[in-house]
């Protein structure tokens, strides 16, 4: 029971980690899935990858608006472009490709939060596409290994 409650939580913090600093591929967590049920390390993971994508959106929400940054990004005339259009193409394409985009197996998608975070202007739905895209994801990562391993 113990080593179930701990192969959770850092499940939990492992995914959370995916979307803030580790450029691993979130379907590593499912070793978890050795001590505890998939079901249970997919929703603590789902959860780890919702709070990190609130986070880093906040996060991403305080930079831009620094006054340093703000003076920064007004002298440089190219990445004024650059930017315009990035938000545009976020903004546009919104949390619907963000959840596509997330679905790409064993692609680590923490720079691609990172973008997303600082350009979206929809909080609950740049979190909720990454913590539906992640439930998916291992949902069919977890599917695909337990038929695996059951007809080989």
């Amino acid at each position: 029971m113990r080593s179930m409650a701990l192969a959770l939580f850092l499940a939990f913090l492992y995914a959370l980690g995916t979307v803030v600093i580790l450029p691993s591929p979130q379907e590593l967590v499912l070793g978890a899935t050795a001590v505890a049920p998939g079901w249970a390390v997919i929703a603590m993971a789902a959860l780890g990858r919702a709070l990190g994508a609130y986070l880093l959106f906040s996060l991403g929400d305080r930079v831009k608006r620094w006054q340093k940054i703000q003076t920064w990004r007004g002298k440089r005339a190219q990445l004024q472009i650059w930017i315009a259009r990035v938000e545009k193409w976020v903004n546009r394409l919104g949390a619907p490709a963000l959840f596509f985009f997330l679905l790409i197996p064993g692609f680590p998608d923490t720079a691609m939060s990172y973008v997303l975070a600082l350009f979206s202007r929809k909080p609950w739905a740049f979190t909720l596409a990454v913590a539906g895209a992640s439930a998916l994801r291992l949902t069919l990562a977890y599917l695909g290994i337990f038929y695996v391993l059951k007809h080989a």
